[in-house]
């Protein structure tokens, strides 16, 4: 019971932690202090906040491996979803602020910068992770099933890293700390199943 409590409390605390950088840059924008290109640091800025927030969902199921401390479940749906909804709203300010909301000027960069192909596949994948993050997916599609959906968050995090790698254009090392991260998270998870697979085996 009080493990419970104590998850319940803590997805609380990450669902509303999560709204903070968002609240945070909506009243600077209407504040009129992001500069006189105000679009080009919102959708810098969100892409940035989907980036940690994914992150954090990433390191979330390795702390977990290392600690096995039940109540860190509560934080992993919290984390999820405000990955996706900040990378919507990278990809939403994409659309409409950048390309002025018409469709022919989106398509044409789609068709011709690989980073905006990269990130609207990451999203893609993303949204089905969304979708069944509600209490009912897992029994309406079965458990099994939603576990290996919700694996889905390995390419997409390798999409992302993608399509940031083609945005800096190579250059920046907290990106390469940033992948080496990613890449031992991946790892981890692997030999995690590796391991699992071994013992059921």
């Amino acid at each position: 019971m009080a493990a419970g409590k104590t998850a319940t409390a803590l997805a609380w605390a990450f669902w509303l932690g999560g709204a903070l950088p968002g609240l945070w840059l909506g009243w600077r924008y209407q504040a009129g202090q992001l500069g006189v290109m105000p679009h080009e640091v919102l959708l810098h800025l969100t892409g940035r906040f989907a980036l940690l927030a994914l992150l954090a969902t990433l390191a979330l199921g390795f702390v977990q491996w290392l600690v096995t401390w039940r109540p860190l479940y509560g934080a992993r749906r919290p984390l999820g979803v405000w990955t996706f909804l900040y990378a919507g709203a990278h990809g939403a300010i994409w659309f409409w602020l950048d390309q002025g909301g018409v469709l022919e000027f989106a398509l044409s960069e789609m068709r011709e910068m690989a980073h905006v192909k990269l990130g609207l596949a990451a999203l893609a994948l993303m949204l089905p992770l969304a979708l069944t993050s509600v209490n009912a997916a897992p029994r309406l599609i079965g458990r099994g099933q939603w576990k290996r959906l919700h694996l889905l968050v390995w390419p997409a995090a390798a999409i992302v890293i993608a399509h940031v790698w083609t945005v800096t254009r190579f250059e920046s090392r907290a990106l390469i700390m940033l992948t080496g991260v990613v890449l031992v998270l991946m790892a981890t998870r692997a030999y995690a199943a590796w391991r699992a697979a071994r013992r059921q085996g």
